[in-house]
């Protein structure tokens, strides 16, 4: 579904979830044909009748499984959510929630980077709020991958702990000339600085074009930069990088994750 002339029907909608779930659309009982209504699959042979819902945690929802498909093809698309609203037809609070189910179901990565990774910290929230929270990310310069992470501080001990978890000791790290990152070489690391006072900023573009492209995206969706769910919203930003065919369409969203309950 890469449009929504292609939104599956209902009854299309109801066989995919059940290949998705059982590995095919038959009687998961006898193997024979089953009817499809809207809300069951009925056998005619042992006289069953077979919710797709009840084995995946769409159960207990009201809205229909093309409301459903719907509203996971906006999230993938990052559509805001007050277009998702008038797109499927459901209140902002619902689409708020769908949405935070969705982000929360994504497999977490536990990949290690490799190669040239650059390095950063970012600031998310009003500083003179004092609701400032503090992220580290690396990204792969070769293939984009990235590792994000919330950190208490910029503290030494937090970088190198977030590095030595998330990049191959046999990588070579760009970053700014901040202090926590002064004795690199001692894990293994080498080790490229650049002093941004001094305009110098060309072995960590990269990560921090990511930085802008994550906050204009947040401020697109909810008005502002959210702190609510960010680690879950960071958790879906990695994986956007790492494994961007889970955002192609539903169905490979839902293969992935449907029956992870």
């Amino acid at each position: 579904m890469n449009s929504l002339t292609t939104l599956p029907r209902e009854r299309q909608c109801h066989i995919q979830l059940f290949k998705i779930v059982y590995g095919h659309s038959k009687c998961p009982k006898c193997l024979n044909r089953l009817l499809f209504r809207r809300s069951y699959a009925w056998c005619s042979i042992c006289r069953k009748k077979h919710s797709v819902r009840a084995a995946t945690w769409f159960r207990g929802s009201n809205l229909s499984l093309q409301q459903l498909w719907l509203l996971l093809w906006c999230w993938q698309r990052q559509k805001g959510v007050g277009s998702t609203t008038d797109i499927v037809g459901v209140s902002y609070p619902t689409v708020r929630r769908w949405f935070r189910r969705f982000r929360a179901l994504v497999p977490a990565s536990s990949l290690q980077l490799s190669g040239i990774v650059e390095v950063d910290e970012s600031f998310f929230g009003k500083r003179r709020y004092g609701q400032q929270t503090i992220v580290v990310g690396a990204i792969e310069r070769d293939t984009r991958r990235v590792r994000l992470q919330i950190v208490p501080d910029r503290a030494q001990d937090s970088l190198e702990l977030f590095l030595t978890k998330t990049v191959a000791r046999s990588a070579h790290i760009t970053t700014d000339a901040h202090t926590g990152y002064h004795d690199l070489e001692f894990y293994g690391y080498s080790h490229e600085r650049c002093n941004h006072s001094n305009g110098h900023f060309g072995p960590t573009n990269m990560i921090e074009n990511f930085w802008g492209v994550l906050k204009r995206s947040l401020r697109r969706l909810y008005g502002k930069l959210t702190l609510v769910d960010l680690r879950n919203i960071l958790r879906e930003w990695e994986q956007r990088q790492n494994q961007p065919d889970l955002f192609y369409n539903p169905y490979n969203y839902l293969k992935a994750t449907l029956v992870q309950d």
